[in-house]
């Protein structure tokens, strides 16, 4: 008898766990506990539901078309750090740093690094040099916007950047990447040796120089945080908060650092496979590790996502089943105060601010804007003061009525009419009673609601 309660008190156990982290955990009102109970249960939301989001925006098939795109532009994503590099006169150093961070890799990485500075050779000048540098950004464009993409389904967010501000933005990223790069590997070095030299002139600095050669050992991992970061706060078209960002980055970033740990340990097995694989004996290993590596940036994406909006998730669950009825309702609700807001003179709403004034989840309220410009009902604007998007009638205000606005809400999107008799019945009908409903909302305007 005690061999059968056994496995039934686990089974037991594993229910009240599972309902716990399902639904236990969300019914919880975490401003009613205790500081010291408060935040691990906020943390522990934002895990589960980053583990939710990864699993349901299948990340792991997103990390493996972004590995294809990695290994499609490598060489001219390379080409072009080095041509920054060389801007700046780093390199030399940027190479060192490629080889530090793919060691056991030496063979693959040497051709990559050769193959990429006659790509660079090759841009100097003349007619076919221009093709090849509209080319070269062209690629680094491409797979930059696959990244973006996945971090933009990541947010629900639908529209990717203009091409504009993918030049602009991309840009910088190009700019800044290598940088941060670099500087991970080899700044700490240089400040290490700055201070011994700085302690044998003065005594008195002599004293704390091994405590701050012991503290310049964790820069370069600062250094991976802040570009990680920056990664998952300008990649996303959408506003990201910084501290989302900042809890994301430092995640990911010590996981990539761990995988780098594991990847250059791995590495000594690799001398089995040479018999096999020959001069691609590294080859699987490192297929692997830039799998791995995108499946770690894109779980730091959705940990940013469910940081920023972890407090709004207990409603958020029932808004993939929401009705229709419900959908049109908020929308109207939306659209009234887009309008007011408006009618007084007040800068255009956000995202972010019509969601956290209206009690409307993140993802919700991006598919009722979206929904909204689509139909012509909304326009997109730029906030100049801190170029977010904000939103603003598209039309005049006393144009929009509510029967104005839901019939271009019933009208969006494809028809499908068989042409047959049964349906010209069921739509005689339904005409019949949206006619006489409109007619009592045809002098109902949007903004007087």
């Amino acid at each position: 008898m005690s061999k059968q309660r056994k496995p039934n008190r686990i089974m037991e156990l594993y229910k009240k766990v599972q309902r716990f982290l399902l639904h236990g955990i969300w019914s919880m009102n975490l401003d009613e506990l205790p500081p010291k109970l408060k935040w691990p249960f906020k943390y522990l939301r934002v895990l589960l539901l980053a583990l939710k989001g990864f699993f349901e925006d299948k990340v792991i098939v997103k990390a493996s078309a972004l590995t294809y795109y990695t290994l499609m532009s490598i060489v001219p994503i390379f080409a072009m750090a080095f041509g920054i590099a060389k801007g700046f006169g780093f390199e030399r150093y940027l190479e060192q740093q490629l080889t530090t961070q793919f060691k056991g890799q030496e063979e693959v990485i040497n051709k990559v690094i050769v193959f990429a500075n006659s790509l660079l050779a090759r841009t100097g000048g003349g007619l076919i040099a221009g093709i090849g540098v509209v080319l070269l950004f062209w690629s680094v464009i491409n797979v930059l916007s696959s990244i973006e993409h996945a971090f933009n389904d990541i947010w629900q967010v639908e529209k990717p950047r203009s091409w504009v501000r993918k030049f602009t933005d991309y840009l910088s990223i190009m700019l800044i990447s290598p940088i941060l790069l670099i500087a991970s590997g080899s700044i700490h070095i240089f400040l290490a040796t700055t201070v011994t030299s700085i302690a044998e002139k003065h005594e008195h600095v002599s004293y704390i120089s091994p405590f701050l050669i012991d503290m310049l050992q964790f820069l370069p991992y600062l250094l991976i945080w802040i570009l990680f970061s920056f990664i998952f706060i300008a990649i996303p078209n959408t506003k990201v908060s910084y501290k989302s960002g900042i809890v994301a980055g430092i995640i990911a970033g010590s996981g990539f650092v761990i995988l780098q740990w594991l990847y250059i340990t791995l590495q000594i097995g690799v001398s089995r496979y040479n018999a096999i694989y020959g001069s691609f004996a590294a080859l699987p290993l490192f297929l692997f590790w830039v799998q791995i590596s995108w499946q770690i940036v894109l779980f730091g994406a959705e940990i940013s996502f469910a940081y920023q909006n972890v407090d709004m998730y207990e409603f958020e669950r029932e808004t993939t089943h929401i009705s229709h009825k419900n959908r049109k309702l908020l929308a109207l609700l939306v659209l009234s105060t887009i309008v007011k807001r408006f009618m007084n003179g007040e800068k255009p709403a956000t995202n972010l601010e019509l969601s956290v004034n209206l009690k409307i989840p993140q993802r919700l309220m991006r598919n009722l804007l979206d929904l909204m410009v689509n139909c012509e009902l909304l326009n997109e604007v730029l906030i100049s003061e801190s170029k977010d998007i904000g939103y603003q009638p598209a039309l005049h205000v006393e144009h929009l009525t509510i029967a104005f606005v839901e019939e271009k809400l019933d009208s969006y999107g494809f028809e499908i009419e068989p042409d047959i008799p049964e349906l010209k019945q069921v739509k005689q009908v339904c005409t019949s009673f949206t006619e006489r409903y409109r007619e009592l909302t045809a002098s109902t305007l949007i903004g007087s609601i």
